[in-house]
């Protein structure tokens, strides 16, 4: 009987590894995208959950410092692009890094534009910007995605 339980804990055990190591080698947020803010030292991040659940950003790191300012703005109808009206446009909310979490795109309706969040993208404001450090959890288990950006326009 010993045995049984023994195995059996040890089989949970294995696969409940094997899964976690699967979740650090596939994260689940990816950037899509990033486009500079006419002349300011800001810059627009388009982020993406590729996985099956919710994802909960805790902070963002700018050149592995705290940015002066950074938030989420979720877009309920079009995508982050160079010339997107973000300034009194009712299809964009601004919120705390942590105050909203980013739904998986698979679970996106599309054709409910202007009803649901459409898109993600977060909004970072430093003096320079090389490096974008994001740091999340998905399932409960930390993650830090690092993004070095090419240029800062």
């Amino acid at each position: 009987m010993k045995k049984i339980i023994f195995i059996l804990f040890f089989s949970v055990l294995v696969v409940g590894a094997a899964f976690v190591i699967y979740l650090k080698s596939n994260p689940p947020l990816v950037v899509n995208g990033y486009t500079g803010a006419n002349g300011q030292p800001s810059i627009l991040i388009e982020i993406e959950n590729k996985g099956l659940r919710a994802l909960q950003l805790q902070s963002i790191l700018v050149d592995d410092k705290l940015p002066g300012s950074a938030k989420l703005i979720i877009s309920k109808s079009e995508p982050f692009e160079v010339g997107t009206k973000m300034d009194n446009n009712p299809n964009m909310s601004f919120h705390k890094i942590t105050q909203v979490q980013v739904f998986p795109s698979q679970y996106i309706d599309r054709q409910a534009i202007g009803k649901q969040p459409q898109y993600y993208a977060l909004q970072v404001e430093a003096t320079t910007i090389h490096k974008v450090t994001i740091q999340y959890t998905y399932l409960k288990i930390p993650f830090t995605f690092t993004a070095k950006l090419e240029a800062n326009n």
